[in-house]
């Protein structure tokens, strides 16, 4: 069975927020003796982590739905679901600025868009079969 065109694009997606994650990793590592500068609520070293390991996780998951793997399906259920939840840890409870509560509203929006697209997405009938496969 052929990839549906929402599964291509949302692992091209997926494979985006991987290297979007990875080159915060790598500018965080760059940048290290900087960041230990600014009045951060956590250590550079978690936010480096933190992206690296996204990073890592979201390439795998991009693989998995590209080859129509279950795994893949389930892996990018989950991490989609545990990326917009330490999203919103992160938010509520490192952030320190007023620009973080001013943007709230808009963040809680994008998070639920996004949820939503994912899993609806791999929710549709004709997809779940083509995993299945």
């Amino acid at each position: 069975m052929p990839r549906p065109l929402s599964v291509t694009f949302l692992a091209l997606a997926v494979l985006c927020l991987a290297v979007f994650n990875l080159f915060g990793a790598v500018s965080g590592v760059q940048r290290y003796a900087f960041l230990r500068t600014l009045p951060l609520a956590v250590s550079p070293a978690y936010l480096i982590a933190s992206r690296a390991a996204w990073g890592i996780v979201f390439s795998v998951v991009a693989l998995g739905l590209w080859r129509l793997k279950q795994w893949g399906r389930l892996g990018a259920l989950a991490a989609f679901s545990l990326y917009a939840a330490q999203a919103w840890f992160d938010r509520l409870v490192l952030s320190r600025s007023d620009f973080a509560r001013t943007t709230a509203p808009y963040a809680l929006g994008v998070s639920l868009v996004g949820l939503a697209l994912v899993w609806g997405i791999l929710f549709r009938r004709k997809v779940k079969q083509c995993f299945s496969a």
